[in-house]
């Protein structure tokens, strides 16, 4: 069963999904973006395994979040399809190369073109 999505601000991130992976929500789901046009929504899916409860967990950033990986070493692909796409730094991920986009991109392709 899916929680309701909790949102919890920016500098609470690593410190909360510590806190959920300490209370047994050890499978990393899925971790993706929305653009708002005023910031990225982050979004984030664990799970207990055993239980098969899960936690929906969004932040809101303007470009950068601190990295997953050491919680959740899954968490970094996503983490680099993220940035590929919508151009979100996470700080201490180690392995940023691209996923698809092998050239230079003046915009990520998934976030909003500005209004001319």
């Amino acid at each position: 069963m899916t929680q309701a999505p909790e949102r919890i601000q920016a500098r609470d991130w690593v410190e909360h999904l510590q806190s959920l992976h300490a209370r047994g929500f050890r499978w990393f789901d899925f971790l993706t973006a929305i653009d708002r046009g005023t910031g990225l929504d982050i979004v984030v899916r664990v799970v207990q395994s055993d239980t098969g409860e899960s936690a929906l967990v969004t932040t809101l950033v303007s470009d950068e979040l601190p990295s997953l990986t050491a919680i959740y070493p899954g968490a970094g692909w996503y983490e680099r399809e993220t940035h590929e796409m919508f151009g979100v730094t996470f700080v201490g991920l180690v392995d940023d190369r691209p996923l698809l986009l092998h050239g230079a991109e003046e915009q990520p392709p998934l976030r909003r073109q500005a209004a001319p």
